[in-house]
């Protein structure tokens, strides 16, 4: 998980030194919405402006990062790194996270960046030849979905992780979000960790939805 430091009360999931140009708002207004801390810091990527506005809802304990761009907006629900969903646009989750890469990637030279580990449904298995990992997510208001993150340790340096993404966590896989693997090869191994989650009830199938079991 990243935060962002501030100099006030609130850690936010993006811990950043604040300096010119990084624009906090605090939301405060407790009569109305429950109280909310959201940092923002802008940064250009490509000739485009991007901005990555990290958001805490202390009420409910929620934290996730957005992206967002000139004609969409993305977000990682875990602030792992990962773009999960793409809410407004038609971008493509494997564009939104090169512009997300490149952001987190600013902060980390900058030294603005803290990680911490994030809590959520997640499921792994440590086979032969892959790290497999499984996570679900229940947006408000959207129908649950699964992340699949496949590492293959036959790149003993560096290796690549690839991320794709199941919409509608019915077991097939719609979108590669990082890396190189074809969907057609995550969707193998995704089967395989299916199978297996399933096998030992560490995932639960009801209907044509496939989610980790909490």
């Amino acid at each position: 998980m990243l935060k962002i430091y501030r100099r006030r009360q609130f850690h936010l999931t993006f811990l950043v030194v604040f300096s010119l140009g990084l624009i906090v708002l605090l939301l405060n207004d407790c009569t109305t919405r429950p109280q909310t801390s959201v940092a923002q810091y802008q940064f250009t990527f490509e000739g485009e402006v991007y901005r990555i506005r990290s958001i805490y809802a202390v009420e409910n304990n929620e934290r996730y990062n957005e992206l967002i761009g000139k004609n969409f907006l993305a977000v990682d629900f875990d602030q792992d790194r990962i773009i999960d969903k793409i809410s407004v646009g038609t971008t493509t989750l494997a564009e939104a996270q090169k512009v997300y890469d490149y952001g987190l990637e600013m902060l980390t030279k900058e030294n603005r960046l803290k990680e911490i580990t994030p809590e959520n449904h997640k499921y792994i298995e440590d086979l032969e030849d892959f790290h497999l990992e499984l996570k679900s997510f229940y947006p408000v208001n959207a129908k649950p979905f699964n992340q699949f993150k496949i590492i293959s340790k036959k790149q003993l340096v560096n290796p690549e992780a690839a991320v794709a993404i199941d919409h509608d966590a019915d077991g097939i896989l719609d979108e590669i979000s990082k890396g190189t693997l074809s969907i057609q090869q995550a969707q193998i191994q995704y089967d395989n960790l299916i199978n297996i989650g399933l096998q030992k009830n560490r995932l639960v199938k009801v209907d044509n939805t496939i989610l980790v079991k909490k």
